[in-house]
């Protein structure tokens, strides 16, 4: 690990990490919690390394800034009255003891039947467990029709799509054309779910993020830009 001296208000030191691989032909720049990681080509030299990071400093400096401004978020609960949002609607928890354990969305309500006799932490895992399912099912569904919509507007071919979990991505598209979508995106208001799906699609053009890509992007999703930005604003607070 190589150390450089970046700075915030609070003049600290932030250590930098470099990778280096052979799975990418350009480098990529993480921050997570005031740490920074390069990852790069294989090949690419030490001299390079450094005039990048001396060319991404200023933007280094302005990320971590702004993470410094967000308190850690609340995790959730998953008790009677507690919000969680679905295509950018908010939806309250309404838990009923009727042991079904079935999740329907019901007037404004995240409407979940439960057993009576669990313990509390056996119905927090309960809870949770089913929740996610709901979520992962829907999102499947959702983002699936949704892409062969534009897919065939767009008159382009996935060869299959998907959803998983990821750490730090929305969504991604192999050479090969397989999509797989963050499944989290559909907590997302519909806009925002449309940009990604525009994003992966056009991904099948261009595998990489050149301006002949945010160009097809912008052709195809005129308000790409103001939903790029609300998910680097709000990308943290989509989580189950």
């Amino acid at each position: 690990m190589a150390r450089y001296r970046l700075k915030t208000n609070n003049d600290l030191e932030f250590p930098i990490e470099i990778i280096r691989t052979d799975r990418r032909k350009t480098f990529r720049i993480q921050i997570d919690g005031g740490k920074v990681r390069i990852v790069v080509p294989q090949q690419l030299s030490q001299r390079n390394i450094n005039a990048i990071i001396l060319k991404k400093t200023p933007w280094i400096r302005k990320k971590i800034r702004l993470q410094e401004k967000f308190l850690p978020l609340k995790p959730k609960e998953y008790v009677n009255g507690e919000i969680f949002s679905y295509l950018g609607k908010n939806y309250r928890l309404k838990l009923i003891e009727n042991g079904i354990g079935e999740v329907k969305l019901k007037r404004g309500e995240l409407v979940l039947g439960v057993s009576p006799n669990l313990e509390n932490y056996q119905k927090l895992n309960f809870v949770k467990s089913r929740i996610v399912q709901w979520y992962k099912s829907h999102a499947e569904q959702i983002l699936r029709d949704k892409t062969k919509k534009f897919a065939q507007k767009l008159r382009l071919h996935p060869k299959s799509i998907s959803v998983k979990e990821y750490k730090a991505r929305w969504g991604s598209c192999s050479i090969r054309g397989e999509i797989i979508y963050n499944w989290k995106i559909v907590l997302a208001p519909k806009q925002i779910v449309d940009y990604v799906i525009i994003h992966e699609l056009c991904h099948l053009l261009h595998q990489n993020h050149s301006p002949e890509f945010w160009r097809t992007v912008e052709n195809s999703f005129l308000s790409y830009k103001e939903s790029r930005q609300w998910l680097k604003e709000n990308g943290l607070t989509l989580f189950v």
